[in-house]
């Protein structure tokens, strides 16, 4: 059963916060995954490109893992631009939230007095 807690107004903010942090640190691997692909390309081309006892070269298959980690970076690559739009929707989201705030304090305003006029007369 879930439990019905009143909003808490530093949720969405933390979670801003929190989000922002993450895809920095998931951005940061970019580089050093094109690095690591970069070097393990140059071996798989100065490796053998036959060896006498088996039908795949040692190239060959270190090629063949270079274009699978190369399609699991472009994979992540993805995730890290739908994580960075889900964080500007958040934004938008919290802009959101003060302008509907802001409309209930004028309304609050607005219909206070024109509530406590008649008590006064």
């Amino acid at each position: 059963m879930t439990v019905h807690r009143p909003p808490d107004s530093r949720s969405l903010p933390n979670l801003i916060v929190y989000e922002k942090e993450y895809t920095k640190h998931l951005s940061a691997l970019f580089p050093i995954s094109h690095a690591t692909l970069a070097s393990l390309s140059a071996f798989a081309a100065a490796s053998p490109s036959a060896i006498p006892s088996s039908s795949v070269s040692l190239a060959q298959t270190i090629s063949t893992i270079v274009d699978i980690f190369s399609g699991a970076d472009d994979a992540i690559q993805l995730y890290n631009q739908a994580v960075e739009n889900w964080h500007d929707q958040l934004g938008q989201l919290i802009k959101l939230e003060e302008d509907i705030a802001a409309i209930l304090c004028d309304k609050e305003i607005l219909l206070v007095p024109s509530l406590s006029l008649p008590a006064l007369r």
